[in-house]
């Protein structure tokens, strides 16, 4: 018989005590050390997760993991947050920035105890290349720090995605441990569509580009295709509902692509990860978008487990994919899922435990 991998699922209704999801998450994680690896007290440990954009307040707040910093501190001396910068054009495209903002969000030294590293250094270009021979890419390009770390702890925000209708381990491990270099490559070629009959001229989206992709022709937005990176930003900006991703081949090709990243990051750190989601306040889009979202379905809880396909996977499960093809018709999340089975990141069956 086959040996399952196994799941933790820790059922959290009530989002609003920071002391009660502090309890929460450290039964999690107690539960789970009984088959982590185990951490030396001189290794670099890394925390990886999004500090959220300002004015914004979907990301994972820093109150909420003093428990789990207690007991991660008790393995390593070397405990620290990271994260890398964003490729569109808001603060955190920068580390100064970016550390202003996770600041702002209560994560420095200060109000956690540890430090907070920026993995790609100050404009997003330090990176490495690491070796995957996968299906799109023979080498993926990951931030320089993700390969200097010895093992990380990947807490994930599981929201949808307009790009790969769900966002969860896998978009923070592929996405969010490639250097801007990787980022481009995954949205090169998933590029938005401006329909003329619905656009107002009001140019919120030129304003917001950051690759000064989009301009403005007889009062009406045009797109130099060239110069597009696909980030998706200018859809989410537009209040009229002119600009939207062509889902077609390409959104299933930029899940392909962020899948294969992940591998990439996986290969850098070694097998030392452990993935945690978060399965609350569960919005249409991810917390790279500048804007606060209503839910699309009730808070559940945390889940965990030392693989991020079937740590997604059960997600997916216990919320419903039908709650992400609903809110990003034509795109199906199952996609990334199967990449990475195919790839070899990871397989797609579980046992899952309540904890």
């Amino acid at each position: 018989m086959q040996n399952l991998s196994k799941i933790y699922l820790k059922r959290l209704v009530d989002w609003t005590s920071a002391e009660k999801i502090n309890e929460a998450l450290a039964d999690l994680w107690q539960k789970m050390s009984e088959e982590a690896p185990q951490i030396k007290k001189d290794e670099f440990m890394a925390i990886k997760l999004s500090f959220g954009e300002e004015e914004t307040s979907g990301y994972i707040k820093s109150e909420w993991l003093a428990s789990l910093l207690k007991l991660l501190k008790e393995k390593t001396e070397n405990l620290f947050f990271v994260e890398t910068n964003t490729l569109y054009r808001e603060k955190r495209s920068n580390s100064v920035g970016h550390l202003y903002v996770a600041s702002a969000h209560g994560y420095d030294i200060k109000t956690t105890g540890i430090p907070v590293i920026i993995a790609d250094g100050l404009k997003g270009r330090e990176g490495q290349y690491v070796p995957i021979r996968g299906i799109h890419f023979e080498n993926v390009k990951i931030a320089k720090t993700f390969c200097e770390i010895d093992s990380m702890v990947c807490l994930s925000h599981v929201t949808g995605h307009m790009q790969s209708g769900f966002a969860g381990a896998l978009k923070n491990l592929g996405m969010g441990c490639a250097s801007r270099a990787g980022k481009l490559l995954q949205h090169s070629r998933t590029l938005p569509e401006i329909s003329i009959e619905k656009c107002t001229g009001c140019g919120a989206c030129m304003k917001i580009c950051p690759s000064n992709a989009i301009g403005l022709k007889k009062k009406k937005g045009i797109l130099v295709k060239e110069r597009c990176i696909g980030c998706g930003e200018c859809t989410v900006a537009c209040e009229a509902g002119a600009i939207e991703i062509k889902y077609d081949e390409n959104v299933v090709k930029f899940q392909e692509k962020m899948v294969e990243y992940a591998l990439g990051a996986k290969k850098a750190i070694g097998p030392k990860i452990t993935y945690i989601n978060f399965l609350y306040n569960m919005t249409k889009n991810c917390d790279c978008m500048s804007k606060n979202e209503p839910s699309m379905t009730p808070d559940i809880g945390l889940i965990g487990g030392f693989n991020p396909v079937i740590v997604d996977k059960a997600s997916m499960d216990i919320i419903g994919v039908d709650v992400f093809e609903q809110a990003h018709p034509g795109i199906d999340p199952m996609v990334q899922i199967l990449h990475a089975e195919k790839i070899n990141l990871g397989a797609t069956q579980y046992e899952l435990t309540e904890v």
